[in-house]
């Protein structure tokens, strides 16, 4: 014959637990692929394109350079080399889609 013993615990306050977890693990950043962000943007028209320069080594993220899977972050500074010259800007917000009037708002163009 088994028996089930059954004990009751008091209730968690689960709003004090989230708050100590994003305490704990800190507020998330959002970021993006450096391939996919140029595609969104519009800066390259196909994210294969943007994958080959990629990894070719014609881009580079705050002076360094990037694979394709690199992650984006607001702030950060992209450079991506050109046959013609270069294309120096700066990231201002990350969005999964946008259209196409709004694109060049997700960056400023560096001099």
């Amino acid at each position: 014959m088994i028996q089930y013993v059954i004990i009751l615990l008091p209730t968690k306050d689960v709003n004090r637990f989230s708050e100590a977890k994003k305490y704990f693990f800190g507020i998330r950043e959002k970021k993006m692929r450096i391939d996919k962000f140029l595609k969104v943007s519009r800066i390259l028209k196909r994210r294969t394109v943007a994958h080959d320069a990629a990894e070719s080594g014609k881009i580079s993220v705050n002076g360094k350079e990037v694979k394709p899977s690199f992650r984006l972050k607001v702030g950060d500074i992209v450079e991506i080399s050109f046959i013609t010259g270069t294309l120096k800007f700066r990231v201002l917000e990350l969005k999964e889609t946008v259209k196409k009037d709004d694109a060049s708002s997700l960056y400023e163009v560096i001099a």
